[in-house]
């Protein structure tokens, strides 16, 4: 029987598991953009300027936070690949280690967003978005040192395939982050109006609250319970350690190469006023929120993949793809008819500017175009993280992006290279240039390795 062709009731069932894992993981990483969106959607309806400030703060948190990701989702493929295997204890021992390498990283972090803050004082912008924009990132200081433990939690729950707490706590964590929002933005309750800022320190208060919930959970749950994860407390293992970061840093410099691209735009389109960014930022954060739909699929592959491999099973493995690949392709179009029937009234929902609506509706025609290319290589990344193929999938995306798409999208936008400059317009051509040369790109590397597994299987 061909290893591409399981039958109907198969792919069905593959497709019900895989959807009981992506649901909830969807749901949770809507929340967590949704804070994102709720911090724009907040500084939108002060002024344009308090909208492109947050929205370039959000940019340089948004690459700082992503690689802190990259490299803690190495530790997922490995936790799934012992709890696939039954080595409980060693499910233990890898979450400590992760804590461990959580502490430096953290430190990290916060070096990186003291630089941010210095690059945005370089930007051609008006002192008034700069003050702006500084006092949202100072918050972060705070966020940034918890961070990396919070995603040592959620990888380790993730990679034993438990995501009710990813869904239960972001779920709760928007609501509380709307809340926040409201008070501290618009100063509600007897708190004085921060502005811009004060969803800075909804985020800070919002991360102290889902680092508590996941250390509670680690213990109190009944999955967890008898993993004692605190119990008989490991020292630094180099080794470990080195092991996460040998899958994590490819992983991060991975998703830097699509995410850079992404949060560049804002600072090279800063000098052509708030108009363009602010509706840049509407643009780009509603599409944030429908990639959640690819990014909680290929979250379930990594989970499914990495397991199905620690069984021994690599047949498996690919069937899950298979149909991994089906359902984000026409999540992918589903969505794209949204963005464009809906793309007006979206941008009327965040600015009451009649031309930042009229450049961020525009946005959202090629932000349709993106999100169908867009899915299908996350999906294929997701997988490839399952495997543990991290490198080639690596170079495959800093050359899709900035190797093709970028010199493209620069003299696209800013130079008349091509004719007129096309402004923040030609940088999200070179977006769907680079999703598309990664999409293809990364789905042959995926069909290589799952097919190499399977031979090597077969050849024992």
């Amino acid at each position: 029987m061909p290893i591409d062709n399981p039958n109907r009731s198969t792919q069905l069932s593959h497709a019900k598991q895989l959807w009981s894992l992506a649901g909830p993981l969807i749901f949770g990483q809507v929340a967590v953009v949704g804070m994102t969106v709720t911090d724009i959607y907040m500084a939108g309806q002060i002024s344009a300027d308090e909208l492109a400030a947050v929205q370039l703060g959000g940019s340089i948190w948004a690459v700082i936070n992503l690689i802190v990701i990259g490299i803690m989702l190495g530790n997922s493929p490995i936790i799934g690949n012992h709890w696939g295997a039954g080595n409980k204890h060693l499910v233990r021992f890898q979450f400590q280690q992760a804590l461990w390498l959580a502490v430096p990283v953290g430190i990290v972090v916060n070096c990186g967003i003291l630089f941010g803050i210095y690059i945005l004082g370089q930007l051609d912008i008006p002192a008034e978005v700069y003050d702006v924009g500084r006092r949202y990132m100072l918050p972060f200081l705070i966020t940034g040192l918890m961070f990396p433990a919070f995603f040592v939690f959620r990888t380790t729950f993730e990679g034993m395939g438990d995501i009710r707490p990813v869904m239960v706590f972001n779920g709760a964590a928007f609501l509380l982050n709307i809340v926040l929002d409201y008070v501290l933005v618009f100063g509600k309750l007897g708190v004085p109006a921060m502005g811009g800022a004060g969803a800075g320190w909804a985020t800070a208060i919002v991360m102290t609250f889902l680092l508590i919930c996941m250390a509670v959970y680690a213990q109190r749950s009944s999955t967890m319970r008898a993993l004692k994860l605190y119990s008989d407390f490991a020292r630094v293992n180099i080794a470990a350690i080195i092991n996460i970061l040998r899958l994590g840093v490819p992983i991060a410099l991975n998703i830097a190469a699509e995410i850079m691209f992404f949060a560049i735009i804002p600072l090279m389109i800063a000098h052509l006023g708030s108009d363009v960014v602010g509706a840049h930022a509407i643009a780009i954060n509603i599409d944030s929120l429908a990639f959640m739909v690819p990014l909680g699929v290929a979250s379930a592959l990594t989970i499914k993949v990495a397991m199905a491999e620690g069984a021994g099973d690599p047949k498996l493995a690919r069937r899950y793809c298979i149909v991994g690949y089906k359902m984000v392709f026409i999540l992918g179009l589903t969505t794209a008819v949204l963005k464009i029937t809906l793309r007006e009234d979206l941008a009327a929902l965040f600015s009451a500017d009649p031309n930042v609506q009229l450049i961020a509706a525009n946005l959202f025609l090629f932000a349709a175009v993106l999100g169908s290319v867009d899915s299908l290589q996350m999906t294929a990344s997701g997988a490839l993280r399952g495997y543990k193929d991290v490198r080639i999938p690596l170079l495959i995306q800093v050359v899709a992006f900035w190797g093709i798409a970028f010199p493209i999208a620069y003299s696209l936008a800013l130079t008349d290279m091509w004719g007129e400059p096309m402004g923040v317009y030609g940088f999200w051509v070179g977006t769907v240039i680079g999703a598309s040369c990664a999409g293809i790109g990364l789905m042959t590397r995926w069909n290589i390795v799952s097919r190499r597994r399977i031979q090597a299987l077969e050849n024992l």
